[in-house]
């Protein structure tokens, strides 16, 4: 027979293991800041789906600004979007460095930069490419056919679409809005001349229990200024996907700042 005592250990031990789980029930990835001393700072090239990118520094001033406002576009603590941006900070940090270089070294200012600094916000649809209308994206909605591919960023697998000369992207990973289950199944794309694998969308699939959304991690994606970069969709059953990209912008102030495109 238990006595007292015993119950009132078994009782302790179970409230202590209750306030462990609490403790852990809401803690997010956290994002540590990137230094001077790190890899991905101060290495001077990158390789990512088999290009070869030279990259231009960070000086103390600029890093600090990246560390200060990445935290600004980091998604809920908990969420699953917020693990993959946390996951792949070295990517958004070499992207940017990329595109600097491609830039010929305008300083980086981080969000809400002047006309001709470097600045980075999360991807708006405006910076891709709508095939059915040709011109740029409104917003992520496009309709799929089943067992069909469908372009979604771009018009075709030739010539794909370029971006413009003052800005450059970086995709980490897509979130589908549509509930209670997605249409897409399957995701391809080029970039650059670089034909890549298609990705099974819904064996990656996680449901975002903090936002109601699904989320897909993908491959890193850099496509710099003026290169090409095509998207298509692929879908058992017909229906209107509404598929966000999820990475950044990287561009000049002036750019970033428009509501409309000046570039084509």
């Amino acid at each position: 027979m238990t006595t007292k005592e015993e119950l009132l250990v078994q009782l302790q031990t179970r409230v202590t293991e209750l306030e462990r789980r609490f403790r852990n029930m809401d803690r997010g990835e956290v994002f540590h800041p990137l230094t001077q001393g790190d890899t991905a700072v101060v290495r001077s090239e990158a390789l990512l789906h088999g290009v070869a990118y030279k990259l231009d520094l960070l000086d103390r001033e600029e890093l600090g600004i990246f560390n200060a406002h990445i935290r600004q576009l980091l998604a809920a603590s908990s969420s699953i979007t917020r693990q993959i941006q946390v996951q792949r900070v070295v990517d958004y940090v070499t992207a940017i460095r990329a595109i600097k270089n491609q830039l010929d070294g305008v300083p980086f200012r981080g969000l809400n930069p002047a006309d001709h600094e470097l600045g980075f916000q999360l991807i708006r649809p405006q910076f891709t490419h709508d095939p059915d209308s040709a011109t740029y994206r409104k917003n992520w909605e496009q309709p799929l056919l089943a067992k069909t591919w469908t372009p979604f960023i771009g018009t075709d697998q030739t010539a794909g679409y370029e971006l413009g000369e003052d800005f450059g992207i970086v995709v980490t990973h897509a979130t589908s809005l549509v509930t209670p289950k997605p249409f897409v199944t399957e995701f391809h794309t080029i970039v650059g001349r670089k034909c890549l694998t298609p990705i099974p969308m819904r064996s990656s699939m996680f449901r975002d229990t903090k936002n109601g959304t699904f989320v897909y991690p993908l491959p890193t994606l850099l496509m710099v200024p003026q290169s090409y970069w095509f998207v298509e969709l692929l879908a058992n059953v017909s229906g209107m996907e509404d598929l966000e990209m999820g990475g950044l912008v990287i561009g000049l102030g002036r750019v970033l700042g428009e509501t409309a495109p000046s570039w084509k």
